[in-house]
């Protein structure tokens, strides 16, 4: 049974040159990698942890000479192959190919797809294994630092120079906040929902208020106006008063024909401020064919976006359907219900097609990357477009208003001697003039009522955020209250029982009550003491890692990705018999899981019950036969 998240290996392939180093395969549950001190045991588990991610700081020399790391991996069932080289330098970036390893080494170029160890203009190779296994972002630090692979394998992965009391791996600028965040993230008691969701509500709200305050002031002003809300009536005010100031237009026109008199320099004038209206006129046809074109690049972005969308939802649910029936073998044709031919092996009971080529789902993840890629470079470019068309919007209103008032400024430049028609041209201008002030108050208003309009579908969608992010809020605390006291106690029952199956010198282990664990101070206690031997120090860590391994096997929130790493379980200077004692209490109590998961460790003196390809990675290691082959 597959919990998520779960990260598998599958397979270490490991280059120095053109020469292969170490290449074997892992299995489901306990794997061991077994040899003599000096064997490279410490120098393959420092070449796996750093081809997934981790940064090591004290390479082994012959695992430091190695410049390509490939890995295998089912990541919550899907395979993916993730190549990272090793040149000596820091923070390297990392490859991922969406196959197994064998179809990923002969892939082109093409097919792999680079991700840098920083975020940048593309998410960083931690942001990519994260939305594999469906890991939400969650803060590390108070710097703003995201939790990163590097700083989960820190606990996960128990380096054989760390300090044998501590929870976490050693690291520079470690911090007591760091660890506590980390630990918490993956016994699935934070991560940056809750303190999300607190934000956004802050931020909702407050644009809610200020929604409601905006409408309070409009409807003052509307209520001192007799119109009411329906914008027809409005439009139709302006009609009637665009018909008066046309007509007005032509009385006067007609009243200086009349006269039969201009001015060289009324003329002079009237012709530019008709050159000028011809000039707007040309901007304002240009902005609405610019407007009509760029409403249909908006309808077609949209609707590709919206394609988009659709074929990385349907990729998602056809990588969720692959892994549930993975495996399923027809009987008769689906179509005919003839029975099937007898079958091949490795190749599709229908089509006889071999199965690489035809059932993994790598070609469907690669597509959902190269989807979600383009997905996010579109939605840029509908953003920009959107944008373009709010300020064509606006400019186009302007030069309609522009227009409208240097075709009256046309009408008032034309001239007359006459004083009769002087009076009579002033007062329809004078006429024109109020009829266009009542005009602008009406655009005014109906601007207004446009926005009380607007406003009001605004606030109905955000007060249903509101609602919702207090509900996330309330079921969220709900959830973290109940779930810490109870996975802390499940992680204390459980080494507990590993404890007292220990043959060692220490009573408290064998009397072992409860035991306790503080990621902030990295370190764990026993009936409430944390003072032992050097070799109980180690097991009682080693037993601790092995606690939250068994956690996330019975507790689906847990977000321990089902993988766990022990490097010379030896250390302290355990007695063969211990530690022989430990890893058969260990195998013993994880046999009863059905879960899928992976336990990795070193050890220089494997027990008998062990020594089989069951639980064994590749060979057991000496001296002369180490375990990087170009280096023997």
């Amino acid at each position: 049974m597959l919990i998520k998240p779960t990260l598998k290996i599958e397979r270490l392939h490991v280059k120095r040159g053109s020469i292969i180093a170490f290449d074997e395969p892992f299995h489901n549950g306990v794997n061991v990698l077994c040899g003599k001190n000096g064997s490279g045991k410490t120098s393959v588990i420092q070449l796996l942890m750093y081809g997934l991610g981790y940064e090591v700081p004290n390479w082994k020399e012959e695992a430091g000479l190695c410049d390509n790391i490939y890995v295998e991996l089912k990541v919550n069932g899907s395979p993916v192959t993730i190549r990272r080289k090793n040149n000596g330098s820091d923070k390297q970036s990392m490859d991922f190919c969406f196959s197994e390893m064998d179809a990923a080494l002969a892939s082109p170029h093409k097919n792999w797809f680079n991700y840098p160890y920083a975020i940048g203009s593309k998410p960083s190779f931690s942001q990519q294994l994260f939305d594999m296994l469906g890991l939400p972002e969650a803060k590390a630090d108070a710097n703003n630092n995201n939790v990163t692979l590097h700083q989960i394998y820190r606990l996960i992965y128990s380096d054989q120079s760390n300090t044998s009391s501590a929870i976490f791996n050693n690291e520079p600028f470690d911090s007591a906040f760091k660890r506590e965040s980390v630990g918490k993230y993956l016994l699935g008691l934070y991560d940056n929902e809750l303190y999300d969701a607190k934000i956004k509500l802050a931020e909702e709200d407050k644009k809610l208020q200020k929604i409601i305050a905006k409408l309070q002031a409009i409807y003052s002003v509307l209520g001192k106006t007799s119109f009411a809300e329906d914008i027809g009536t409005i439009e139709e005010q302006k009609k009637n008063i665009l018909n008066k100031i046309a007509s007005i237009n032509i009385a006067i026109i007609e009243a200086k024909e009349e006269s039969l008199i201009s001015y060289s320099s009324d003329k002079k004038e009237t012709e530019s401020s008709a050159k000028d209206s011809v000039a707007i006129r040309n901007k304002l046809l240009e902005v609405e064919t610019e407007i009509q074109q760029l409403n249909y690049n908006i309808l077609d972005s949209e609707e590709f976006v919206s394609e988009l969308i659709d074929k990385q939802s349907a990729l998602r649910d056809s990588i969720k359907v692959g892994s549930l029936i993975d495996g399923f073998e027809f009987s008769s044709c689906p179509s005919c219900h003839k029975p099937l031919k007898e079958k091949v092996k490795d190749r599709c009971g229908l089509c006889g097609e071999p199965r690489e080529s035809i059932g993994s789902s790598n070609g469907l993840l690669r597509m959902k990357n190269e989807i979600e890629i383009q997905l996010r470079e579109s939605e840029k470019l509908l953003e920009k477009k959107k944008q373009k068309l709010t300020e064509l919007t606006t400019k186009r209103k302007e030069l309609r208003t522009s227009f409208r008032k240097q075709v009256s400024k046309v009408t008032a430049t034309m001239s007359s001697v006459d004083a009769s028609k002087e009076k009579q041209i002033f007062d329809l201008y004078r006429q024109t003039g109020e009829l266009e002030e009542k005009l602008q108050t009406l655009d005014k208003i109906a601007e207004l009522h446009q926005s009380l309009l607007e406003l009001r579908d605004e606030r109905y969608v955000v007060q249903s955020e509101v609602n919702r992010l207090n509900d996330k809020i309330e079921l969220i605390g709900k959830q973290r209250l109940h779930r810490e006291p109870e996975v802390q106690a499940l992680i204390s029952k459980r080494l507990c029982e590993l404890l007292r199956k220990d043959n060692g010198s220490e009573k408290e282990f064998k009397n072992a009550e409860y035991a306790e664990f503080d990621f902030a101070a990295n370190s764990v206690s026993v009936n409430g003491k944390t003072a032992f031997s050097e070799s109980g120090i180690v097991l009682l860590n080693n037993a601790f890692h092995v606690a939250l391994l068994m956690a996330s096997l019975e507790k689906n929130y847990v977000r321990l990705p089902r993988l766990l790493v022990l490097d010379g379980i030896e250390n302290g200077g355990m007695e063969d018999d211990r530690s022989k004692n430990f890893q058969k209490v260990v195998v013993e109590a994880l046999s009863s899981y059905e879960v899928d998961y992976q336990l990795v460790f070193a050890t220089k003196n494997i027990d008998e019950s062990l020594k089989s390809k069951d639980y064994m990675i590749g060979e057991e290691y000496s001296e002369p036969n180490k375990s990087l082959k170009s280096f023997s």
